[in-house]
């Protein structure tokens, strides 16, 4: 009994240690995202390029990362290189809402999405809930999702943008559950800290944009 409560707290130190680290990664790769975006609001003129390069930047970033994401370093640098890209495409963004009289919006949007992340992070790392019966259910709705999505370029329709909205806004909520769920239950070495601190960034980020995206539509302004 003795050597299984010894193996049992050094686990659970392990398993703390690990989530420190996961956690303490996301912090900073969303203090980088912010402060590229607040330079990119106040200071840096946009441009075609730079708009493209903010845009297509992190999936080029992606498709590195799948053949570089176990080389120690490299896989850091990639991911705090992401958080910037994305934060000057988020930048971008605000500054338009801020344009048109819809910065509240964006804040509102931000708001919300630290809660409903802050939320269900607490909800997990109490219950200690397993959700990773929903990995196939979530691919497949993340495929549907990014098909009507390309089909949206050719609707006018708002009902049809505001379900697309709402469906994207469910998806990456339950996908902040799944991958923190997922991030929670690992076993020791089967996740890298920066592989899962991504994870949770790109959940956050989408699950942001489609918040932002259903507020719009639902104030009227889209």
């Amino acid at each position: 009994m003795r050597e299984f409560g010894i193996s049992s707290k050094e686990a659970s130190l392990a398993s703390a240690d690990f989530m420190s680290r996961v956690y303490g990664l996301l912090f900073a790769a969303m203090a980088f995202m912010t402060a590229m975006g607040a330079a990119t609001f106040f200071f840096i003129p946009m441009s075609r390029g730079l708009y493209y390069t903010f845009m297509f930047g992190p999936l080029a970033i992606l498709f590195l990362a799948m053949f570089t994401h176990s080389i120690p370093g490299l896989n850091l640098m990639l991911f705090l290189a992401f958080a910037v890209l994305d934060g000057g495409l988020l930048g971008f963004i605000a500054k338009v809402y801020a344009a048109a009289g819809l910065g509240i919006i964006f804040a509102q949007a931000a708001l919300l999405t630290l809660l409903v992340f802050g939320g269900i992070t607490a909800y997990i790392r109490v219950t200690k809930k397993d959700f990773s019966y929903m990995g196939t259910w979530l691919f497949w709705g993340l495929l549907l999702l990014l098909g009507a999505s390309i089909a949206g370029f050719f609707f006018r329709s708002n009902t049809f943008h505001l379900i697309l909205s709402i469906g994207g806004t469910a998806i990456f909520t339950l996908y902040v559950m799944y991958d923190t769920s997922r991030i929670m239950n690992a076993s020791e070495g089967e996740i890298d800290p920066v592989s899962a601190a991504w994870m949770l960034f790109i959940d956050l980020v989408n699950l942001f944009l489609y918040i932002l995206r259903l507020l719009t539509i639902l104030s009227g302004e889209e």
